[in-house]
């Protein structure tokens, strides 16, 4: 199932896979879909600390799709319950949403579970600083953790194409900006080689060679899911969201009043 822009998955319980979250993204099937737990739960964060629980179901409800125009039988409710800056659902919000009591308990039950584990304690009262620190550390291990999945996964394709860049980069546009390239680099903090530097510069161009189209398409023939997932792709290439912006800011000031 679709995850915001911006979030990360922080905690999910330790399903059978196939569960109800690896569903396709549009969440109805004409038949019962083969899956080992028809719900699930996930909990979600974002860099700004704001996290919710995720809960989804799969129930049985004929309809039609609006974009193929097929019938479907079953199809997945998705809720969203916000939680607070202690990790706290609204339980009024709870009851209203998951209708279902043995499925709303067993949540429950199973989200308290982790929270108690998770939560920092101090002189008997939670320590909403630490709880912070702790949920910022969890948020940068799962953004970690998504650049490294999306390296790996787009690897082949991205380096094929850097040796043509690399070459036409050096005999061309380089020549313009020797002088400047490095010292700019170096000023704004990078300790990284030249040849490093005029590397990363070419996978910038390499990953974000579409962005700008409406699509999104990748040059393998696949799509990125959204401009996000480019940029945190990006930055996996690049070793450090430090850097990643590091390289840009360089290639901006180098390159802005550039006139050939």
């Amino acid at each position: 199932m679709n995850i915001p822009e911006g979030f990360f998955v922080i905690y999910q319980p330790k399903y059978t896979v196939p569960c109800v979250f690896d569903l396709n993204e549009r969440g109805t099937f004409p038949k019962y879909p083969s899956v080992s737990t028809n719900w699930g739960f996930r909990l979600l964060a974002n860099d700004d600390l704001q996290s919710f629980i995720q809960a989804v179901r799969l129930v049985h409800q004929p309809g039609k799709d609006s974009q193929s125009g097929k019938d479907y039988n079953w199809t997945v409710e998705d809720v969203r319950l916000d939680l607070d800056e202690r990790l706290t659902p609204d339980q009024q919000a709870v009851d209203e949403k998951i209708k279902d009591s043995e499925i709303r308990s067993a949540l429950m039950d199973a989200f308290g579970e982790w929270r108690e584990n998770f939560i920092p304690v101090k002189e008997g009262n939670i320590d909403v600083a630490e709880l912070k620190q702790k949920l910022t550390n969890l948020v940068q291990e799962c953004k970690e953790r998504r650049r490294k999945n999306l390296v790996q996964k787009n690897q082949d394709w991205v380096y094929s194409g850097v040796p043509r860049r690399i070459h036409d980069f050096k005999y061309g546009l380089y020549n313009h900006i020797k002088d400047t390239l490095y010292q700019e680099y170096r000023n704004k903090g990078g300790e990284d080689t030249e040849p490093n530097l005029i590397k990363k510069i070419t996978l910038f161009n390499q990953v974000l060679e579409n962005c700008t189209k409406e699509d999104l398409p990748k040059p393998n023939g696949d799509r990125w899911k959204s401009e996000d997932e480019i940029w945190q792709c990006w930055v996996g290439f690049a070793g450090s969201e430090n850097e990643a912006f590091r390289v840009c800011q360089t290639m901006n000031a180098v390159f802005r009043d550039l006139q050939l």
